[in-house]
């Protein structure tokens, strides 16, 4: 049974680092009050995964990923030193993601999250997401 389901917009750390890719991205973002993502969709939260189902901005196809709950092996609010939270002109975005580092087919890989992104208000749920993903992990016996 769902804990949360909401709207989040994700971006992969390999998509943040490749200089072209981003400029894509951004170049697509209509609202220019949106942090820089690739997909757009819904993501939901139970006991056991995190899954996250919606459309990639850089070709139109539906995008689904699934994060088991034992896989995640960091989870952190707010911004780092790939994903610096600074838009083109030098100003600091104002909300924080989620980063989430994961065991995906024996590779570590890092994921941003912006849950519940409302732009016009500048406002999103990222503390309360992070809490229910933290506690999730620690009942589940591997945090």
């Amino acid at each position: 049974m769902p804990v949360l389901k909401e709207r989040a917009l994700l971006i992969f750390e390999d998509d943040v680092l490749d200089a072209d890719r981003l400029k894509a991205l951004r170049a697509r973002i209509v609202t220019q009050m949106l942090p820089p993502h690739r997909y757009d969709g819904t993501i939901t939260v139970d006991d056991e995964q995190i899954l996250f189902e919606g459309r990639d901005l850089l070709d139109g196809n539906r995008f689904r990923l699934s994060i088991m709950t034992g896989s995640i092996r960091e989870i952190h609010l707010g911004f780092d030193d790939v994903y610096i939270g600074k838009d083109s002109k030098g100003k600091r975005y104002q909300l924080s993601p989620i980063r989430l580092v994961y065991a995906d087919a024996g590779r570590l890989r890092r994921l941003y999250i912006f849950p519940e992104f409302r732009g016009l208000f500048r406002a999103n749920s990222s503390e309360e997401v992070y809490r229910i993903i933290t506690s999730i992990k620690a009942r589940s016996g591997s945090a």
